[in-house]
């Protein structure tokens, strides 16, 4: 038995499908409602094709994504991230077939697809192997992710020796406030989505996409951390979460007020944040190097960007980013 991601259900069937495992908080309901957004803004039609295997009513294997239409290309992504797959130890032979041949149809007529293996146990998934034995790429991607099962103590010491005094002095000149899902209110994502604008110089995103971001806060699937000076802000930081991984998603600072840097506070506020509320892992994003990812050579901020998420300590982790191109409708 299938059912589709408009079932009642399929909130609770992916949370207990995911619970023990390292998978990335986008694929919640009203994360998936952000990402949706940008891809709607640019007039795109969007159709969600997720759906979860049952055994017995219980929960095997399931996968999100959503066929987006631009232009007369269709891609199957989760709207603006890669698609995702995950399964349990009773995910077994008959109902592999069941669901791979589910899955191809699902796909079926589409241009390309995106998908995301997060390698939980150190190998590929039986999705990513199908994929990849029907003409798939497999690219390494890199991420910074830090062990929030470490104790505190452990995880300052790991911090870089120039960061402690940065986010002490932080602390000491910002008042680090966390809004959660009882204390947000509009105006305070509108005051964050002022200062992001002011500091990018433009306005890189609508504002709908920043009223999604505040329901993923009402939906307890993210937080906002302020910091304020004389009720002011001037740093601010939103991430979002699931019951094992938080992500840092964006941030804004008054670069012209102090000589030194504002955010590295905030970021320690939020990783202690995250883990009282019981993540096992803080994700920082994506690692470059000055030859990684190999089709893209990094910008000179991309590489400082990603020097900035190494002094917080942490393992860099690989993912597989799979990409399958054209003849998705003979996938077999």
């Amino acid at each position: 038995m299938f059912i589709n991601f408009e079932d009642v259900n399929f909130v609770e069937f992916w949370n207990s499908l995911t619970e023990n495992s390292y998978v990335s908080p986008f694929y919640q309901a009203t994360q998936l409602g952000y990402h949706a957004q940008r891809p709607k803004d640019e007039g795109s039609k969007l159709d969600n094709i997720s759906f979860i295997k049952l055994i017995n009513g219980n929960p095997v294997a399931g996968f999100i994504g959503a066929a987006v239409e631009h232009e007369g290309v269709v891609k199957v992504l989760s709207y603006e991230t890669p698609a995702m797959f995950v399964a349990n130890d009773k995910f077994i032979k008959k109902a592999k077939k069941q669901f791979l041949q589910e899955f191809d149809c699902r796909i079926k007529g589409c241009n390309q697809l995106l998908l995301t293996d997060y390698l939980p146990q150190g190998t590929i998934s039986a999705l990513s192997n199908h994929l990849l034995k029907s003409g798939a790429q497999a690219t390494p991607r890199l991420s910074q992710v830090i062990d929030l099962a470490e104790d505190k103590s452990l995880l300052w010491r790991k911090i870089r020796k120039s960061y402690s005094s940065l986010i002490n002095n932080g602390l000491r000149d910002l008042e680090p406030i966390i809004l959660d899902n009882k204390t947000i209110t509009w105006e305070h994502m509108q005051e964050f989505r002022s200062l992001h604008i002011r500091e990018a110089g433009r306005e890189t995103r609508s504002e709908e996409s920043w009223k999604r971001q505040y329901e993923m806060v009402k939906a307890d699937e993210a937080f906002v951390i302020f910091g304020t000076f004389e009720n002011q802000l001037l740093s601010a930081g939103f991430f979002s979460y699931n019951k094992t991984n938080c992500y840092y998603w964006v941030s804004a600072s008054r670069r012209d007020l102090f000589d030194k840097p504002l955010f590295h506070a905030i970021m320690w506020t939020a990783i202690l944040y995250a883990k009282n509320l019981g993540c096992r892992w803080f994700e920082l994003g994506e690692k470059y190097f000055p030859n990684h990812p190999e089709d893209k050579t990094p910008t000179t901020k991309e590489l400082g960007i990603s020097d900035f998420k190494s002094g917080f300590g942490g393992e860099t982790r690989i993912f597989l980013d799979l990409t399958l191109d054209n003849g998705l409708d003979s996938a077999s």
